[in-house]
């Protein structure tokens, strides 16, 4: 591309290279696509610089593929029948004064012939001598050999359409093996101009028509129409036939069809005898009036001179074609690494770490907030205050029944006993439900808090790249919760006792001093209250009496201790909460103290990949609409009309063969081309894989 009419592509095509080597670069495509892409590039850059025009020829089995390309080198080196033989794309090379092969194996060995490695593969020790090639070919092409073989390419001294020009011998496409479309299919991409055969007996089948708007649809204007055993049509059939092939093609969408019929087969038979090997050098047929080679070698002309004028344009297309399958392949590669950069992001945005003392801050809340009304219904379920009143009155007032009540002294000393033990054991039972419930909660909270600080902040640290460390979270700290002291419910009592006994409402003098004293040595506190209050009845009056004044006088002094001691009790559940609090503050710092500084590197390296990951879908986002902007220029490009003109320094148009060769109603000069040879010695490049 660097001379004649492709010469205006070159700096857009070089452009768009440059472009992709430093997409690639920097793009963070999977190794698999990379690679794809990498090699495809490859491949572009040196068939761009490759001046080599190729030609392939397409045609289903047995349509006489092989039989014009066997007249073009004027021998049967190629193997053809009418059964299926080429298994593989054979490509035809010219090398001066020497003829072989070379092949790559499907393991990727490189065998050539005549050698004793490639006899030794091919099982064959005659194959290494130096004759022989139409024999090495017809094992290595119509055998189970085939099949192990991945690129073959022959070499022959003759200039083939004039000289460099390629030759690609393809598989039949209508073969039930797909394998052999595929290897039809992958040709397409690499020809520039397409000889397409058609047999003149079975004209335009279906599976041609299928080829031909498949694979072939974006090459029509690069295709040719070689319509062969035109001899097994009648004489005065043939224009006929020509005529309806040319509108079936049409039909199809390609105006102009260039379509040249020939009987390659009687040709060669004419030039070179029916059962002739070995090259054949000069152009003269054998004896006789010959009747299908004048139209063969004019047929030859026509494709050497197709060849020669759109050489430039037709490699020029088969770049652009490459280079606009590579962009789009870079479009959707690129897209989809957006698609999975994009699903990551959302991943580790669900898993972001929340702020650590935030963290903190709202578990030791929603322990405080649990911790109040847990306790007090701890308190309450174990002291039972809607029912202890009542209870305590029963046996207050079974104390002093019947005749109990005339013993003013054991009466006294058992309702004292009683009020101690119930009010005690009513103030135990409260306290220590309250300090155990606190102990469980704390003890539960802490798990809890380690559960959630694995869960936060062990999974983002893998999903941040890092190696998650052994988060173990410290025990729970538990700062000495408050232990019940009941010596405050003997001073409550005594405060009240106190109270009763000075207001002068039941006073009786020496008894009620007498009963205080009573009192106060069967129990200190208690029994002053009470004994006071029993001494001011002491007197002569009947039980029921007694009794009666009695408890009405000991009820409110026993209501009003029983809320002493529900307010002390309280107290205690005020204390004991703040020992929680004090403890989950104690455990918040140790939590904030081990690991405040690793939680912060998580949280960094965690919202670094999130950056890098945005950078990521920006970069791979962009580079995808660059790519289906570039791959939509080289499109517009390939398919521009010859004979547009470029404008603002715009690369030029695509010319078709239309344009590119004289009309087909000319005759040329019958015989093959004369132009000399300028490439050099045969040299292959290493194996390219399609883009």
């Amino acid at each position: 591309m660097t001379n004649g009419r492709a010469e205006a592509w070159a700096p857009t095509v070089a452009g768009h290279l440059r472009w992709m080597h430093g997409v690639l670069g920097s793009l963070r495509l999977p190794p698999e696509h990379h690679d794809a892409l990498w090699s495809g590039l490859l491949a572009i850059q040196a068939r761009a610089d490759d001046p080599e025009l190729r030609v392939a020829v397409f045609g289903e089995a047995s349509s006489g593929k092989s039989t014009l390309l066997n007249a073009l080198l004027r021998r049967r080196l190629l193997p053809s029948s009418a059964r299926v033989t080429t298994r593989t794309t054979t490509v035809l090379r010219y090398r001066r004064g020497a003829e072989g092969l070379r092949l790559r194996t499907a393991d990727g060995t490189v065998l050539s012939w005549p050698s004793e490695p490639f006899a030794r593969w091919a099982g064959h020790p005659y194959l290494c001598w130096p004759s022989g090639l139409d024999e090495a070919l017809r094992q290595v092409l119509t055998t189970e050999l085939a099949g192990h073989i991945r690129d073959l390419e022959v070499r022959t001294p003759v200039r083939l359409l004039g000289g460099g020009v390629a030759m690609l011998d393809t598989p039949g496409f209508s073969v039930t093996d797909r394998g052999h479309r595929e290897l039809a299919e992958a040709a397409v991409r690499h020809a520039d101009l397409a000889l397409v055969v058609v047999p003149a007996v079975a004209a335009m089948s279906m599976t041609l028509v299928d080829f031909l708007t498949g694979p072939l649809r974006d090459h029509h204007e690069r295709c040719a129409f070689v319509l062969t055993k035109i001899d097994l049509i009648d004489h005065d059939e043939r224009a006929e036939t020509v005529k309806v092939v040319e509108d079936r093609i049409k039909e199809l969408g390609i105006e102009d069809p260039v379509l040249l019929p020939c009987a390659p087969g009687k040709a060669l038979e004419e030039l070179v005898g029916p059962a002739a090997h070995g090259p054949v050098h000069g152009l003269r047929p054998r004896p006789g009036r010959p009747e299908y080679l004048p139209g063969f070698l004019t047929v030859e002309a026509r494709i050497s001179r197709l060849a020669a004028d759109s050489r430039q344009s037709a490699t020029a297309a088969t770049v652009l074609g490459s280079l606009s399958q590579l962009l789009g392949t870079l479009e959707e590669a690129a897209a989809a690494q957006r698609a999975e950069f994009s699903r990551v992001e959302h991943r580790l945005a669900a898993l972001s770490p929340p702020d650590f003392p935030a963290f903190l801050n709202a578990w030791a809340q929603r322990v405080m907030d649990r911790a109040g009304p847990e306790l007090w219904h701890a308190a309450v379920e174990a002291g039972e205050p809607s029912s202890s009143l009542g209870r305590l009155d029963a046996a207050v007032t079974a104390a002093v029944a019947g005749d109990r009540i005339d013993d003013i002294r054991a009466a006294t000393a058992e309702v004292s006993r009683i009020v101690r033990i119930h009010l005690r054991t009513e103030a135990e039972q409260a306290t220590r439900a309250a300090a155990d419930r606190a102990r469980r909660l704390l003890a539960a909270e802490a798990e809890s808090l380690a559960r959630d600080f694995a869960a936060r902040y062990g999974t983002p640290t893998g999903a941040a790249g890092w190696t998650p460390a052994i988060l173990v979270a410290p025990p729970a700290a538990v700062l000495g919760l408050p232990t019940p002291d009941l010596s405050g419910v003997d001073r409550a009592l005594t405060a009240v006792g106190a109270h009763l006994t000075t207001c002068g409402t039941w006073r009786t003098g020496g008894s009620a001093v007498t009963g205080a004293v009573l009192g106060t040595a069967v129990f200190p506190g208690i029994g002053t209250v009470i004994g006071g209050a029993l001494g001011a009845f002491i007197g002569k009056r009947d039980p029921d009496t007694a009794r009666d004044q009695f408890l009405r006088t000991v009820r409110p002094v026993i209501a009003t201790a029983h809320e002493e001691i529900g307010r002390f009790v309280a107290e205690f559940l005020l204390r004991v909460s703040q020992g929680v609090r004090d403890s989950v503050t104690a455990l918040r710092e140790k939590y904030d103290h081990e690991f405040g500084e690793e939680v912060a590197r998580i949280a960094a390296a965690h919202y670094r990949q999130r950056a890098e990951l945005a950078t990521g879908i920006a970069a791979a986002e962009q580079a995808a609409a660059i790519a289906r902007h570039r791959r939509e220029q080289v499109a517009a490009l390939y398919h521009r009309e010859p004979g547009t003109a470029p404008h603002d320094g715009a690369p030029g148009p695509v010319p078709c063969i239309r344009g590119a060769v004289e009309p087909w109603t000319r005759t040329p000069t019958p015989g093959p081309p004369t132009a000399p040879d300028r490439r050099p010695p045969y040299h292959r490049p290493p194996p390219r894989r399609s883009p």
